[in-house]
């Protein structure tokens, strides 16, 4: 037998064998149906839905992670708007409204004000919080499409090497059309 000289670099995924094979020996109930000479479509199928679940299930996992680290290492600076009001402010408006019938409708105002400044200040701390996670988020699908593009690019040149070695032993070009036509490859020569 004949062997190829075909350059294969090492593919970033390899490392990563233990997420895309979770079923280990071939004891596992998922192996033995899926090689048995009498799987049905169906089988398949549904080994292959799991198969999707576990890698959707491992990728959701990844990119919190990622984002979780990401929020740990920049942490979310909120400033106040309005520099909070001094004591002797404090006491002058609380001794400037006492007199009269008006000084428990004045301090149920403040704590209004009080109370509804807290809430803004959550919310518009919530929104950078939601602001941040979506940031990160996207340069995390960036970096894995990058990844992805990288590795699909790859594969590429080693099929078009394989395809150029096979046309120069004599491997007719009909046959080799027809395999990628098959396997849905669109391939530049």
């Amino acid at each position: 037998m004949e062997r190829s000289h075909l350059y294969l670099p090492t593919l970033s995924y390899a490392a990563m064998g233990h997420v895309y094979a979770p079923y280990r020996g071939s004891s596992s109930p998922a192996l033995s149906t899926a090689s048995s000479t009498s799987s049905k479509p169906e089988q398949i199928e549904e080994l292959v839905s799991q198969q999707l679940h576990h890698l959707k299930m491992h990728y959701a996992d990844e990119e919190q992670r990622y984002v979780d680290q990401m929020l740990l290492e920049n942490p979310i600076v909120v400033e106040r708007r309005a520099p909070p009001p001094l004591k002797t402010e404090l006491a002058m408006d609380c001794r400037g409204s006492g007199s009269g019938s008006g000084s428990g409708s004045g301090s149920d105002v403040k704590d209004a004000q009080r109370q509804r400044a807290e809430s803004c200040r959550k919310s518009r701390y919530n929104n950078k919080i939601k602001k941040a996670k979506l940031r990160f988020r996207h340069k995390f699908v960036s970096g894995q499409l990058k990844k992805s593009a990288v590795m699909l690019d790859t594969m590429r040149d080693v099929i078009a090497q394989a395809e150029r070695q096979l046309l120069e032993r004599g491997y007719p070009a009909a046959t080799l059309e027809r395999m990628r036509a098959t396997f849905g490859l669109e391939m530049e020569q």
